[in-house]
């Protein structure tokens, strides 16, 4: 949802600056087959510059180890587990707002769907109700339909109050036939669906209304050069103004007074090239700042390789009703937070895109219950795309005896050989700040964010909560600092790791 939302952020905005570029530097000016163009691309370029990928440069902090072996740390079975959800877990986890703004969002659409669809098989039932005349290869119905004159592809439905023999007359004609020729319908019957995807995007609309306006400007420029053209323009004024259908071309609607300025206006000797070839470092700066860098969704793929940000999803365990362990005042769930807090804050430093799935004392997601916690906690790595899970959590041994860190991985997740490999480097990195277990541990029952994670995912066991120098040492802030520190370069190991074997493939 996070992602879909962002997307049509950024549609929005880049539509509303292709739109304010066209108002300052292009609109009512005299290059109306430029215009119509750039107002043609403009809506799918708004929809599609999001979507596209370009290559970046290689990224990597300071802090990245250029010796790094990627030697894989041999794996024992575990006993740890955490909270499972019941496998009939809802798979989609919409709330009950999002349900309510999907079914607003899907009414609305429908009724323009509806709309748009009537206009159509309004139009497509004329020929049926008057007679067919052929001039100049095109369709020509005598109507008595309100609006008319319009056309419709290649079809002119004209008004039987309206003589085409007149002077007047023959220039509505040529007007129409323009549009016919030109194939302005087309462009309409592009440009509709768009915004009935989009119909919250008043910047679209405007666009829209635009490029209507441009196709004006056009058939009356072509109407007006086979005679005077201030005639011509008297005649829109004592002509009645009507009301237009979206998908045709009434010759009398608005904006008249537009109309009527671009007919009159005497053609400037300046061409205007350098407000068209703007155009293009626009469009270069709006891709450089809008497109999105290159992501795989394989982990060793050109991600991974540092031509765009790392995105590792660090999950708190346990939060809110959920308390997980607890050893005198100090509370499982309060010690993950900090942690994850810590390595929040110091991610920047290392180049790494850190997300969080609480940051606060709730459930992750501001779930109702553990199971919807546990559910959403993947789902938001898998929304955001993460190259990375990592799961912070605290031991809690009856045994105070057990001491030290513990990296956890499950043998059913999909891409194991990267779990073991972020494993392993991540007890390189973690060994040099504090006790670390030299193997790793994995499990198949009660490590259900491991193994449902769409992405590499490992779980870290921060010392045993039940063992007092575990305690004092994952409490202490200047110690979280290091371990922050040492999990963010357990992370750019694995990262260049990654990088390594990509290149070399």
């Amino acid at each position: 949802m996070t992602t879909l939302l962002v997307y049509i952020l950024k549609v929005i905005i880049l539509s509303g600056l292709l739109l304010g570029y066209y108002r300052l530097w292009l609109r009512d000016r005299s290059f109306h087959r430029f215009n119509r163009w750039y107002l043609l691309a403009a809506i799918p370029a708004s929809l599609l510059l999001p979507l596209t990928s370009l290559p970046g440069l290689a990224v990597m902090s300071h802090h990245t180890l250029s010796n790094v072996s990627g030697a894989l740390h041999a794996i024992t079975p575990g006993d740890w587990q955490e909270s499972s959800p019941r496998p009939a877990a809802p798979a989609n986890g919409i709330s009950l707002w999002s349900t309510a703004l999907l079914l607003f969002y899907a009414s609305i659409a429908g009724y323009l769907i509806y709309a748009f669809v009537r206009q159509i098989m309004y139009v497509l039932r004329l020929p049926a109700k008057y007679s067919r005349e052929t001039k100049h290869n095109i369709s020509f119905f005598i109507t008595a339909e309100p609006g008319a004159p319009f056309s419709f592809l290649k079809n002119i439905f004209w008004s039987e109050q309206l003589d085409s023999e007149t002077p007047e007359g023959r220039q509505i004609f040529e007007h129409e036939l323009y549009h016919v020729r030109q194939k302005h319908t087309l462009d309409l019957l592009f440009v509709r669906p768009q915004l009935i995807l989009f119909w919250f995007n008043p910047f679209f609309h405007l666009l829209y209304r635009e490029l209507r306006t441009i196709h004006e400007f056009q058939a009356d420029a072509h109407a007006a050069a086979s005679g005077n053209r201030f005639q011509y323009a008297e005649m829109l004024v004592w002509q009645t103004v009507r009301q237009s259908s979206a998908i045709l071309h009434p010759f009398f609607q608005s904006p008249i007074k537009r109309r009527i300025t671009m007919i009159t206006k005497f053609t400037t000797k300046a061409p205007g090239y350098a407000s068209r070839l703007m155009v293009l470092p626009l469009l270069f700066l709006l891709l450089c700042a809008f497109a999105k860098s290159i992501h795989s969704s394989d982990p060793t793929g050109p991600k991974t390789m540092g031509m765009s940000e790392f995105t590792v999803v660090i999950d708190a365990g346990h939060g809110g009703s959920d308390a997980g362990a607890i050893a005198g005042d100090y509370k499982e769930k309060d010690l993950n937070l900090a942690l994850a807090l810590k390595i929040k804050e110091l991610s920047a430093a290392y180049h790494v895109n850190v997300l969080l799935t609480r940051s606060g004392d709730e459930l992750s997601g501001d779930k109702a219950s553990i199971r919807e916690s546990l559910v959403y906690r993947t789902q938001f790595a898998a929304e955001q795309r993460a190259d990375l899970f990592v799961s912070l959590h605290t031991d809690a041994s009856n045994s105070s005896e057990q001491r030290g860190f513990t990296i956890y991985i499950s043998p059913d997740n999909s891409h194991y050989q990267q779990c073991r490999q972020a494993g392993s480097d991540m007890i390189e990195s973690l060994k040099s700040t504090y006790t670390t277990a030299q193997s790793l541990r994995e499990r198949r029952e009660g490590t259900w964010v491991l193994k449902s994670a769409t992405m590499p995912s490992i779980l870290i066991l921060c010392g045993n909560i039940n063992n007092s120098q575990d305690l004092a040492f994952v409490s202490n802030d200047q110690n979280r600092e290091k371990i922050a520190r040492n999990i963010l370069e357990g992370i750019v190991r694995y990262q260049s790791q990654q990088a390594k074997q990509y290149n070399r493939s």
